[in-house]
């Protein structure tokens, strides 16, 4: 009887030591989302990534993380001028949609704080 009290002792002990260590993976787990990257230029898609970022990150550091991106400063703040070495000229832009709407705000004011699709599309004007 006394051995049964110790191994359920012991089991109980180490049962409240490893609670923490789940609780502190999946605190560090939610401070991640998913990031979901879609390039098109014209009828051809150039990048497809997905990849877990930190949350509270704009899209313009999410998107450097997975394409070479170039941006121009503007009195609107930066806009995206090339991705994955194809450049908007003349009358294109990079067109921002953010899970499936076409953005109001630039790519530095999209903070991703929950799981995000985005789809850059080089258009014309």
């Amino acid at each position: 009887m006394k051995l049964k009290m110790r191994l359920l002792a012991i089991l109980l002990i180490g049962l409240f030591s490893i609670q923490p260590a789940f609780a502190a993976e999946e605190a560090a787990a939610s401070d991640t989302v998913q990031f979901t990257l879609v390039v098109t230029n014209g009828d051809e898609v150039t990048v497809t990534a997905i990849k877990q970022v930190k949350a509270g990150i704009n899209a313009i550091e999410a998107i450097s993380q997975l394409v070479a991106m170039q941006t121009k400063d503007t009195d609107w703040g930066p806009m995206i001028v090339s991705l994955a070495g194809v450049e908007a000229v003349g009358n294109t832009y990079w067109a921002l949609f953010v899970n499936g709407q076409m953005s109001m705000v630039g790519a530095q004011d999209v903070i991703l704080d929950a799981d995000t699709f985005i789809r850059l599309i080089l258009t014309a004007f």
